[in-house]
């Protein structure tokens, strides 16, 4: 039953329920059941909004026993309640939805845990109306009225039974009626409870029978046309948005409670449906996770999907096999990009879509790769020069030309060895014609590595030996000319170790120590090294240098 209705019927209802405040006493009793999730029949959901009535009961001062989604036996200890304190009321409301069964002389109400239902185990599948009705009866007879919902439907192969109330017998002062919850509610507040109102006029929007009357009420009070007059466009408004609730109820689908929400924005069932939607979408979540969890992905399985993700375009944070909110993301905006349901989990097809777009998006970059190098080796290597193909091997080490390349390069180089090989020993055999130290030091500046560089080198070396010793020879013949006798040479000690040179004791003959003495001024001041006093060196030590 809806919550709702109370907002509606504000306006139609306010002076009865002033009126109801002051004429329900402390021998009013009421009886509210409803059952709306079954364990084995189809829920009968509108039957929830009895609830709202039972509680509205109670503030208008009724005792009310009442017990909703109840077994079998919770049903029938409820009825032992009731039946315990009837005797002592002045006045008896039954209110009952769910699923309802009739025989032809009595109706039942059905457990929540009726299974296998049929004539022969009804007393251990519910709790009888026609037993409600005689406590009823038998307690307030003329102020006794049963109302029963029709949130309930079974059809009769399910039950071999008819579904509903009708057949039952209903004693002396007792009164049936049937219609929808909201109708129910209106019944209740908006006539049984008013004063001065019949049950003919209370119960005129359901289908009523047994006791009825146009001169009695269920509360007391003349029965006349001066009551205030009831809103009949509210109540149209709010019959409307009742049954645009049970329709969209009855679908159950997100989208329904959104069109509801859409059109009753303030409407009395909107944080049922935002609840409703709320459930629905941790449901789907769940089937979108169960689906993803079948998959059984391993952690590489993911890498792979992430690396998939990121090739298309879907940025993942990562590439580490956790999908964590960034590939979450992903996946959401891959989802809506191809106009799927946006759940942020995989199923098979998605992730077999996935894989095939990657793969498209690898072959076509490969493609563009290969198109791309096939360009740089026209525009490099193909021309077939030292410079061509090495720009290409620079830029693609391991392309599909690579091996043409570095044929071509070994051939080049080839040449060129076996060129540079020509030029040497053209170069060699000039150089040995000269046969100059000038010509085999420019034999080695230009041909350094090759085949007759050791032998350039070689005779360099020799060479300059040669030269070496002409001139000590030419030293020593000079020192003979100019140190004739013991007085010079003793000079010449002098000389040197007043500059610093140890050498002994000066005395006229140059031992070996004078010569090494020579040996280390001539070096020190450039002249070339024989250890003989040569011209040159006699100069500069009689210059005192």
């Amino acid at each position: 039953m809806s919550l709702s209705l109370t907002r509606a019927l504000t306006r139609s209802v306010a002076l009865a329920a002033l009126l109801v405040a002051g004429q329900v006493s402390a021998a009013d009793l009421a009886l509210v059941l409803a059952n709306w999730d079954y364990r084995r029949l189809d829920d009968a959901r509108d039957a929830r909004d009895i609830r709202a009535i039972g509680q509205r009961l109670e503030e208008v001062g009724f005792e009310v026993i009442s017990d909703y989604n109840a077994d079998a036996d919770d049903l029938r200890e409820a009825a032992a309640r009731f039946r315990d304190r009837a005797p002592e009321a002045d006045r008896v409301l039954i209110v009952l939805d769910g699923h309802f069964v009739s025989t032809g002389t009595d109706a039942w109400l059905l457990g929540t845990d009726a299974r296998d239902v049929g004539p022969l185990n009804l007393s251990a599948q519910g709790v009888s109306l026609t037993a409600l009705a005689d406590i009823a009866g038998a307690a307030a007879a003329g102020r006794s009225v049963i109302l029963a919902g029709r949130s309930g439907r079974l059809s009769p192969q399910e039950t071999g039974l008819r579904s509903g109330t009708q057949g039952m017998t209903l004693p002396q002062g007792v009164t049936l009626a049937s219609g929808a919850t909201e109708w129910m509610r209106y019944a209740i507040f908006a006539g049984l409870l008013r004063e001065g109102v019949s049950l003919d006029d209370a119960l005129s929007q359901l289908s009523a029978r047994g006791f009825l009357s146009d001169t009695v009420g269920f509360t007391e009070g003349n029965i006349g046309p001066s009551q205030p007059a009831i809103d009949t466009e509210a109540l149209r408004s709010e019959a409307e948005e009742e049954g645009f609730w049970a329709a969209i109820s009855a679908l159950g689908t997100k989208e329904a409670f959104d069109l509801y929400i859409d059109r009753h924005s303030r409407g009395r069932y909107v944080g049922e449906a935002r609840r409703r939607i709320a459930a629905l979408d941790a449901e789907e979540a769940n089937r979108w996770q169960a689906a993803e969890e079948r998959l059984d992905l391993t952690r590489n399985d993911r890498r792979q999907i992430q690396r998939d993700l990121t090739l298309l375009g879907y940025d993942t944070r990562g590439i580490d096999g956790i999908f964590g909110r960034g590939s979450r993301s992903a996946i959401e905006h891959w989802q809506r990009d191809r106009r799927q349901e946006v759940t942020g989990y995989l199923d098979r097809r998605q992730l077999r879509q996935i894989t095939e777009q990657a793969a498209e998006r690898r072959a076509e970059q490969a493609e563009a790769m290969r198109r791309e190098e096939d360009r740089v080796w026209q525009d490099t290597g193909a021309d077939g020069t030292e410079a061509g193909l090495r720009a290409y091997l620079e830029r693609y080490p391991e392309g599909r030309y690579a091996a043409d390349a570095r044929r071509h390069l070994d051939e080049i180089e080839t040449a060129q060895a076996e060129e540079r090989a020509r030029d040497a020993r053209r170069a060699w055999r000039d150089a040995r014609e000269q046969d100059t130290l000038a010509g085999y030091e420019a034999f080695l500046e230009r041909f350094g590595n090759s085949e007759f560089a050791d032998a350039a080198r070689s005779r360099i070396a020799e060479m300059r030996n040669d030269d070496t010793d002409r001139q000590v020879a030419a030293a020593r013949a000079e020192e003979r000319e100019i140190v004739t006798n013991t007085v010079t040479r003793l000079l010449v000690e002098q000389r040197l170790m007043g500059l610093g040179y140890s050498l002994g004791m000066a005395d006229g003959n140059f031992t070996d120590q004078t010569r090494r003495a020579i040996r280390q001024y001539q070096e020190d001041r450039g002249i070339f090294v024989s250890g003989y006093v040569s011209k040159r060196t006699a100069a500069f030590l009689l210059a005192g240098r």
